[in-house]
């Protein structure tokens, strides 16, 4: 009786009967093997959990969660560690040095390669193949002091403890502060029994610390605020090896506007070519200083180009100091005068507003425009300007009737930009000449226009269009033809009208031709031919027509004419609104005569003869 109440007590096996003897036990593990794992758990909560924390139950579930996850990465911390030190080529070991120890970029430098067997194995069939850097220049491979042809060196057989040293000369082209990896790749079999093929490969990576390619940057002494600026980049190749072509990317401050430069900038990079070691050379620009506050920093990034690879070297740091202009100018123009073919009155205003008298005032007008004989035209030196003093100079500046279409790419609107430049003398003791420039203005130039009145008996190219004797006979009609060309103009013209007035014993015949309206008409009472047009578009680009106009006059001499040259047409004038600007325009148009020396069948046959 009593032995079976042990068993229903173990098997039970809860808070009710508890099992003590081994027997009891045993049967409890046997039929309840889960309950007998959870019962420190259910004895460490009982004590610890239960009735001292509000969500006993949760929060014994999250403490043993992220107890066994503690247990879970020691145990992969050990599997993996125990992998590691059983991995058979973990036991090869390189080390790598170079030498010197600051790697410069482009300059030759050695890198060291030690390698040793720490396997407690012999290495048999070693071999030891190198690769390096994209544009690294090899000048040496040695094994053991003894040169090698290629990347790959048989090392034969390494015994246990048995160790190599390989030397890698070479010239890296890299970035500087970037990363230069060279691999060494050791393959290799070992084993007792049978062959079994390794393979060790390890990476060495160094960095450039600086460059053999030097950059300085020049500048003038001071910096004026509102100015253009030109500085000077000399680059010099400090080592032994040639560079191939040269990249400068420059930072420009903010408030400086690049103008140009005589070396190639291609999408805001200098591109300069090859140099060789240890020579130099220089570029320079020009920029626009604006308002850029009391300093400027200029950065230049160079680089070396190899194919589609670009290395970038040292960066330049430039500082200046800024200080305002002591001569502030501006500018105006008298609209009316700034028309093709006149001459455009300018009036430069200037003021001193620094704390010394300045020297040697000189003022100008520069452009860029075709319309203008010259690049500058100043006025006459002004001695000296006190601090606060301002006046005016006025400057004439004559402009070109015409242009050619190459000499502008804009054919239509083509205003005039312009700016006031005042160039003088410190007056701080320094002797620094300064150049201050003003803000540019664009303003409408009234259009020029190209107007030509001949006349033509035979086409330049000998066809005959004229009928009747020649030279001209009283009493016989000669017909002659007129022509009036108009082009070159850059605004649209309105209110067009051309007229010339017909000669003695002349008439119009009727016959016209035109490239634009209907043709002329002819006033009797006033014996005038007259054409007209409401609008005409610009004509100088090259795909514009040249407006033409072409009619047929009759002369029939008098005895009055023998031995005379008679006019055909004269008085021709052209008239026409600058539709841009609004201003009047006004040309005189050659007379015509029987006089066409130009002409193949009526040259030198211009006397009437009986």
């Amino acid at each position: 009786m009593e032995l079976k109440n042990e068993f229903q007590k173990a098997i039970a096996c809860d808070s009710v009967g508890k099992p003590h003897s081994i027997l009891g036990r045993a049967v409890c593990l046997t039929a309840h093997p889960g309950k007998m794992a959870i019962l420190p758990f259910r004895k460490w909560f009982n004590k610890r959990y239960k009735g001292t924390y509000k969500f006993a139950r949760l929060i014994f579930s999250f403490d043993l969660l992220l107890i066994g996850a503690v247990i879970g990465l020691g145990i992969t911390a050990l599997l993996l560690g125990f992998t590691q030190i059983v991995s058979f080529e973990d036991r090869i070991t390189f080390e790598a040095t170079v030498a010197p120890r600051e790697i410069v970029s482009g300059a030759p430098s050695t890198l060291i390669i030690r390698y040793t067997n720490e396997t407690d194995e012999e290495l048999r069939n070693t071999q030891l193949t190198l690769s390096y850097p994209d544009d690294f220049l090899l000048q040496e491979l040695s094994f053991e002091h003894i040169e090698a042809e290629n990347g790959t060196i048989n090392l034969g057989t390494l015994p246990v403890g048995g160790s190599g040293t390989v030397h890698v000369r070479g010239v890296m082209f890299g970035d500087v502060g970037g990363e230069q990896t060279f691999t060494s790749t050791m393959t290799f079999v070992h084993g007792e029994d049978r062959d079994i093929a390794g393979k060790k490969t390890s990476l060495h990576v160094f960095s450039p610390s600086s460059s053999t390619l030097s950059l300085t940057l020049t500048l003038p002494e001071r910096l004026i605020a509102f100015q253009e600026v030109e500085g000077t980049i000399t680059y010099k190749n400090i080592g032994e090896i040639d560079f191939p072509t040269i990249s400068i990317e420059p930072e420009w401050p903010e408030g400086f506007t690049y103008i140009s430069s005589p070396s190639a900038f291609t999408d805001g990079v200098f591109e300069l070519p090859a140099i060789e070691g240890g020579s130099s050379g220089e570029f320079s620009f020009i920029g626009y200083l604006g308002d850029v506050g009391e300093e400027v920093t200029f950065i230049f990034h160079p680089s070396f180009t190899f194919g589609a690879n670009r290395y970038r070297q040292e960066t330049l740091t430039h500082d200046a100091t800024v200080i305002p202009p002591q001569i502030q100018v501006n500018h105006s123009v008298d609209k009316s005068t700034l028309r093709a073919g006149s001459t455009a009155l300018y009036t430069l205003h200037y003021e001193n507003v620094g704390e010394f008298a300045v020297t040697n005032l000189v003022l100008g007008i520069e452009s860029e425009s075709p319309f203008f004989l010259k690049d500058v035209y100043t006025s006459e030196s002004i001695p000296s300007i006190a601090p606060g003093a301002s006046a005016d100079v006025q400057i004439r500046v004559p402009l070109r009737a015409s242009i050619l279409q190459s000499e502008t790419s804009v054919w239509e609107g083509l205003d005039v930009s312009t700016r006031v430049i005042a160039t003088y003398t410190l007056g701080d003791g320094s002797g620094q000449r300064v150049i201050s420039k003003g803000t540019s203005i664009s303003s409408p130039i009234t259009t020029p226009v190209v107007f030509e009145s001949f006349g033509r008996y035979a086409t330049a190219s000998g066809d005959q269009l004229g009928r009747g004797p020649l030279p001209p006979r009283v009493g016989m009609e000669t017909k002659y033809w007129i022509f009036w060309h108009m082009d070159g103009t850059i605004n649209t013209l309105q209110n067009v009208r051309i007229e010339g007035t017909l000669g003695s014993g002349v008439e119009f015949t009727g016959n016209q031709s035109s490239s634009q309206n209907g043709g002329v008409s002819y006033d009797a009472a006033s014996r005038t031919i007259i054409w007209t047009s409401d609008s005409i578009e610009p004509s100088l680009s090259p795909t514009s027509k040249i407006i033409g106009i072409g009619f047929e006059l009759g002369l029939t001499p008098t005895d009055s004419m023998i031995d005379t040259i008679p006019l055909l047409l004269y008085d021709i004038r052209l008239t026409a609104t600058d539709a841009h600007t609004g201003m009047y325009i006004s040309r005189s148009g050659l007379t015509v005569t029987t006089n066409l020396p130009q002409d193949l069948m009526a040259s030198e046959k211009a006397l009437v003869e009986n």
